[in-house]
This record gives C-alpha cells, structure tokens and sequence, in this order.
C-alpha cells in the first residue's frame, strides 16, 4: 500500500527507493493517454514516432503537440 505519493517523493529523493507509480511506468502511460486526446480531436489515427516526439501520419495533430513558450519561460 502506497505512504501516499508526496511522502513516496519525497522518499525517493532522500534514499533513491522506487515509488509505486515510477516515471519509466507512468510516462509512457500518460504519452499514450494523452496521444488518445490528440486523436479524438483531430477525428484521425494517428502514427506517433516516439523517438522524435512528432505524429508521422497527418498534419492535424501539430497543434496539440508540443507549446510555445513565452521568451525566457523555454524548456531546455
């Protein structure tokens, strides 16, 4: 049973134990959720190269993928 997901956090960060819901699990499970979004949409399939973080198959999707930041608020 999870301590509840700060104190797991926390946890992790202080001794370098797993939490129950780690990001090599909950990344791609939130990628997959979230590329279901993208495709209800844009009413289209959608081919996701995972590697290049772009949908290979139409143009529909771009708007959904991705953000542009103000200047100084970039992710490096």
């Amino acid at each position: 049973k999870s301590i509840g997901h700060h104190a797991e956090w926390i946890k992790a960060c202080k001794e370098g134990t797993p939490t129950t819901c780690n990001f090599d699990y909950a990344g791609p499970l939130t990628e997959t959720v979230l590329l279901g979004n993208v495709a209800y949409r844009t009413g289209e399939a959608i081919d996701w190269d995972a590697k290049n973080l772009k949908v290979t198959n139409t143009t529909a999707a771009e708007q959904y993928i991705g953000k542009e930041y103000r200047p100084g608020w970039e992710v490096v």
